[in-house]
């Protein structure tokens, strides 16, 4: 069973591994494993971006904000695109074919010292003092279970806002 979901993943796309060594902190522990697929954008309605997958796996939205933050604001019906899902199968990040702006990515870890109830922002509490990172609406569903003063790991996309978020404990 594990040969045949592990050739899945091989047929699926590029593993894309963010760890400690593409990180922005050396002493940050790794997020976890991604997976990059392809996909084409099949139909665009009130800016919102519809791309399937290959292999039968569900069809993607891109919404108007994130599309036009990753660069997509002038994408096609046909366009292709590279979708980063993290080990959950939710959507972190997009980009043109090559994938180019995954590698911009960064890791940070530290202690969560706010977080906004709308998930508009966080506030990261490291070593070098606070910082502030614009959250993604994706993203933004996962700090529910996030308290201050929680040890965690954040990935940023290569626009600094933080698109991942993981518990250090």
């Amino acid at each position: 069973m594990k040969w045949t979901a592990c050739l899945l993943v091989g047929m699926l796309g590029v593993v894309w591994p963010l760890g400690p060594a593409g990180a922005g902190s050396s002493d940050a522990s790794s997020p976890g494993v991604h997976l990059a697929v392809s996909g084409q954008i099949t139909k665009i309605e009130s800016g919102l971006l519809f791309v399937k997958t290959p292999y039968g796996l569900q069809l993607r939205t891109i919404s108007p904000n994130k599309a036009d933050r990753v660069g997509l604001h002038d994408a096609r019906v046909g366009d292709e695109v590279w979708l980063l899902l993290d080990s959950g199968n939710v959507l972190l990040d997009a980009a043109r074919p090559g994938g180019e702006d995954f590698a911009n990515h960064k890791v940070l870890a530290g202690r969560i010292h706010y977080a906004d109830p709308y998930w508009g922002e966080i506030q990261i509490s490291t070593p070098e003092g606070f910082e502030r990172f614009e959250v993604d609406t994706l993203a933004g569903s996962k700090l529910s279970v996030f308290q201050e003063g929680m040890p965690v790991t954040i990935e940023l996309d290569a626009d600094n806002v933080m698109i991942d978020i993981q518990s250090n404990r």
